[in-house]
């Protein structure tokens, strides 16, 4: 059973069992594209559907999610390999950062 199921079923659940599963599933997200920054030199980045989807959901609900989400597609585009993981990794901490007071 998920963490979601096992919150559903809590008899005095309400909003904020929904709150903890929304975000703790953000915070594997951010994980995923801290993960997926620094393995971006054996990685696209781009065509991977796990990052892809990350990404969706750290962006989705935040109003500089698409100015974000932007960031992440050029840094990702970028040829030279180093550069582009310094630049993902830099992406990354600002989407950390943009969901501060949700993933503490």
């Amino acid at each position: 059973m998920d963490r979601k199921d096992q919150l559903r079923n809590v008899a005095f659940g309400g909003a904020w069992s929904e709150q903890i599963a929304g975000r703790e599933e953000l915070i594997r997200a951010i994980e995923t594209l801290h993960t997926a920054a620094a393995r971006t030199a054996g990685l696209d980045v781009r065509v991977d559907a796990g990052v892809n989807v990350a990404l969706w959901i750290a962006c989705k609900d935040h109003p500089k999610g698409d100015m974000l989400r932007i960031a992440w597609d050029k840094g990702a585009a970028i040829p030279v390999a180093g550069l582009r993981q310094q630049e993902l990794r830099r992406v990354a901490r600002l989407i950390e950062e943009a969901h501060r007071g949700r993933v503490r």
